[in-house]
């Protein structure tokens, strides 16, 4: 069986942080101007520095080059950024600047990033770039950053009241100028600026917007208004937390109370701020001092200006990382993609933590980008960023530990969850954090205790069986993987119980029963219902084939193998096992292909590659069923 993301992992807990008002985040303008910046983001380091007279000269700039596309091509985003840096300064190409400009402001260099805008605009002039993407803008957008940070508010309104190129940076300007104009003391005018967005371009956060403003400007009642309908819009989360933060300013904590509830109830990101909430106006037991007393003093969502601007630039880094981690995984390419794409979130929210440092949910998102990007100590660096007294710090600690056993260091990753533990108690998410920190390090007694505090936790807190049965799930997972198959089993029953249509359940439960020839007719039909709720899911495919295999119907496996491959076509172990059937049916040459293809794609581990190699040397020691059917 092909180990499907059974634990919890960067990805799974980004995709489970979209809360209870979450709808569709993407409207066709913005997803229209994102993908086209894609190509462009390719092209940024595809194009070498302009030769120079001096040849040694030349030949540093040319290795500065090479070691810029090399870690462009790696992703590693902060060497990228260093190496075109110098490029640029020692060359006059125009492309030099733009392609530091675009690896200044992913790295979080922003006063780089500001130089090298400014060269910029200055050589285009009165001449616009005919590029109608949102990198075309984002030179604009950071000397606006830049002009707000310093206080001028006045020169960031101008700045963005100059033209855009693209639909998302027009709609994103008016945004942002509104915020300036605030700052500048006009609420009028701000106001005026939001209503008068281009049409055709993305309007989601305007609501959102509004209603902040007039929070800050003390009209509750405009406020209340602007939020209500912002709870309809993309970023609703935030809006039922400005809105109960709002409640709670205004005396109504029986108002504030169902807000926090519903998100106390998320299975993501949300359920810490609807924890804090309730802490603050005393409608939940057995909260821990030092809990209580960061949630007191946790921040509201923008408290200023400079808060506010941050937030749009913020709230546009949120959609686009959300667009990006969408792209889908049946494309080979789709993880070239998604990194890629990733770049403008990455810039957009390293100028909001820029513009206003306490931008937690900017710090989070860098940390999480940074984290996909394999540097692991930039995303420590972001995550560390993110204060107890944030709504965020559950998750920005679950980052920072993840980014540690990325670097290998398991001891420091355990380290971190235990004393986040010991501080406040066992929050639900960092217990079952460490419960699978501990498994991959196989300490499984260690890992069941801690496996155990997290459903204490989470059902201490009511977290519904909607998101209950994740805990359960984990537990029994690494206990069948401990060898402890009842209690394994019998976990995973629960989570069944919990969850009778969640594909992950029905597949790693039916293939453990098919593993054992244990209730055989009712794992297939598990396997085959979770590969009906999820058809093109390439690792429930290949539980089917290889339940085929295991079973000795090799010719029903065969089929169902080629279609995970398809699906899945990096995937060594996916590869390894179409390569078994093939063998088994008879077709050895084109087992040995597939074998030859296993030990060339990355995933493939040791141990893996070791027993490929194995059997293609003819030794199937390690594959009975393969050792018996070249003995006949």
């Amino acid at each position: 069986m092909q180990q499907q993301d059974i634990f919890a992992s960067r990805e799974t807990i980004i995709v489970a942080r979209t809360g209870p008002w979450h709808g569709s985040l993407m409207t066709a303008p913005f997803r229209a101007a994102l993908l086209t910046a894609l190509a462009l983001l390719t092209a940024c380091a595809s194009t070498g520095p302009q030769p120079v007279d001096d040849e040694a000269r030349s030949e540093s700039v040319f290795g500065a080059y090479l070691r810029g596309r090399y870690a462009a091509q790696a992703f590693d985003i902060p060497r990228a950024g260093r190496a075109f840096e110098e490029v640029s300064r020692r060359t006059d190409a125009p492309q030099g600047a733009s392609t530091a400009f675009g690896y200044a402001l992913a790295s979080g260099d922003i006063e780089e990033a500001e130089r090298q805008a400014r060269l910029i605009v200055a050589r285009r002039g009165d001449n616009p770039p005919d590029d109608p993407s949102i990198q075309s803008d984002l030179p604009a957008l950071t000397l606006a950053a830049a002009a707000m940070k310093r206080g001028d508010e006045e020169e960031a309104a101008a700045i963005l009241s100059g033209p855009m190129q693209s639909g998302l940076g027009r709609s994103l300007a008016s945004l942002l100028r509104s915020a300036a104009v605030y700052g500048s003391g006009n609420l009028s005018m701000a106001s005026e600026v939001l209503a008068q967005q281009p049409e055709g371009t993305f309007r989601g956060l305007i609501p959102l917007h509004a209603a902040l403003l007039y929070q800050l400007e003390g009209d509750a009642e405009s406020s209340e208004a602007a939020f209500q309908q912002a709870l309809n819009a993309p970023r609703a989360e935030i809006a039922a937390l400005g809105l109960a933060r709002l409640y709670e300013d205004e005396g109504r904590p029986e108002d504030a109370e169902p807000i926090y509830r519903t998100l106390l109830q998320d299975s993501g990101l949300y359920a810490r701020a609807g924890r804090m909430g309730l802490a603050r106006i005393g409608r939940i037991e057995g909260v821990d001092g030092t809990f209580l007393r960061r949630a007191r003093g946790a921040p509201p969502v923008a408290r200023d200006a400079k808060g506010l601007f941050a937030l749009g630039l913020e709230g546009y880094a949120w959609l686009g990382f959300d667009q990006a981690i969408s792209i889908g995984n049946g494309d080979p390419r789709a993880e070239q993609l998604r990194r890629i794409s990733l770049v403008i979130p990455l810039g957009l929210a390293n100028l909001a933590r820029h513009v206003d440092p306490s931008r937690d949910a900017a710090d989070y998102l860098a940390s999480i980008i940074f984290g996909v990007y394999d540097t692991p100590e930039a995303s420590i660096e972001a995550a560390r960023q993110v204060p107890p007294e944030s709504w965020l710090y559950t998750y920005a600690l679950l980052e920072v530990a993840d980014a540690e056993a990325d670097a290998g260091d398991m001891a420091a990753a355990a380290d971190v969850l235990r004393r986040a533990i010991q501080a406040e108690g066992p929050d639900p998410q960092w217990a079952l954090q460490l419960h699978l920190t501990l498994s991959e390090d196989e300490r499984y007694e260690e890992a069941d205790f801690y496996a155990g505090e997290a459903i204490k936790a989470a059902e201490s807190l009511g977290v519904p069986e909607g998101a209950l049965w994740r805990y359960y799930f984990s537990r029994g997972a690494v206990r069948v993987e401990a060898g402890w198959w009842p209690e394994g089993r019998d976990d995973l029953e629960k989570a069944l119980a919990m969850a009778p249509d969640e594909p992950l359940i029905l597949n790693y439960l039916g293939y453990s029963y098919v593993e054992r020839g244990e209730q055989l007719e009712r794992a297939f039909a598990m396997i085959e219902r979770a590969l009906a709720i999820d058809p093109q899911n390439g690792a429930i495919v290949d539980s089917l084939g290889w339940a085929h295999f295991q079973q000795g119907r090799y010719d029903e496996a065969v089929p169902l193998l080629e279609q995970a491959v398809g699906l899945e076509p990096a995937d060594a172990v996916i590869t390894d096992h179409l390569g078994d059937a093939y063998y088994a049916i008879g077709k050895r040459r084109e087992a040995r292909y597939e074998w030859r293809r296993v030990l060339e794609l990355e995933d493939a581990d040791d141990a893996l590659k070791a027993s490929v190699r194995a059997k293609l040397d003819g030794d199937f020691s390690d594959a009975p069923v393969l050792a018996e059917l070249a003995a006949r």
